[in-house]
């Protein structure tokens, strides 16, 4: 016979065969491996040991149980808090005796990547409402109503202030805006004001509101510096290249009081 094919491991039943001829006392080891086509190294193993279950499974065994996965996605889940730990925090939490790079590897197997977190700003309960109902009146204006609105917004600027460090999460592909991998700031109103506008195609005007020390923006201020201002002028601009422009503002105070006459 040819020489005997070589197998990674071999079966109980292989092994138990070969276990029947070597005790039946009638072949060699050199005629036990051709008969079963086992190697003679293989075969002198199973002597040696004389059981038919093979000696050791392959490869390195897995650190962490089933168990012990479903424990770890379910505490990543669990809240905000819980996707920003870090390897070392989720391994104290859960008591596991791994290494961070088990655990990384681990939570890539299962599709979970640590990013930084997607920054919005923070809406509350009525804001999302508001939005939503705003969402569904207008969902079926078409791009040339869209192209009608002029966009407009204040925003606080800090001059040479550090950006905040960023915020990593636990997350899967889909996940970025989920309510829990987002990183909430509540918009500030502490440094100089600034208030900008545009509408589609067209950057409208911006500038940095006059404001003595202490002084706050009000009505009066956002009326007189901005409705009667540089918002009129982008307006009129509007009107005369044929555009029929919608202005969009937010819910601030200041856009109410005086400025609602002024409106209409």
């Amino acid at each position: 016979m040819g020489r005997p094919r070589k197998e990674h491991d071999w079966s109980p039943k292989k092994r138990s065969r070969v276990l029947g001829l070597i005790n039946g006392k009638r072949h060699t080891i050199r005629e036990i491996s051709d008969i079963t086509e086992i190697p003679k190294s293989a075969v002198g193993d199973i002597k040696t040991r004389n059981i038919a279950t093979t000696r050791f499974k392959r490869g390195r065994p897995r650190k962490l149980t089933s168990h012990d996965i479903r424990r770890i996605v379910r505490f990543i889940k669990k809240s905000r808090e819980t996707r920003r730990s870090d390897c070392k925090a989720i391994i104290t939490a859960l008591d596991l005796d791994v290494s961070e790079r088990t655990l990384i590897s681990t939570l890539k197997e299962l599709g979970y990547t640590r990013g930084v977190a997607r920054r919005r700003p923070l809406l509350k309960q009525l804001d999302m409402k508001r939005r939503l109902k705003f969402a569904r009146a207008h969902k079926h204006w078409t791009v040339d109503d869209w192209r009608r609105v002029i966009f407009t917004d204040e925003m606080s600027i800090k001059v040479g202030q550090e950006r905040t460090s960023r915020v990593f999460v636990w997350r899967k592909k889909g996940e970025e805006y989920h309510k829990d991998c987002v990183d909430e700031r509540k918009r500030s109103t502490e440094g100089m004001m600034f208030w900008g506008a545009f509408r589609m195609g067209k950057i409208g005007p911006g500038f940095f509101f006059k404001l003595e020390k202490g002084q706050k923006i009000t009505s009066v201020v956002y009326r007189d510096q901005v409705l009667l201002g540089p918002l009129k002028t982008f307006v009129d601009e509007s009107h005369s290249v044929g555009f029929e422009p919608i202005v969009m503002e937010d819910h601030a105070p200041v856009h109410k009081g005086v400025n609602r006459e002024l409106r209409n």
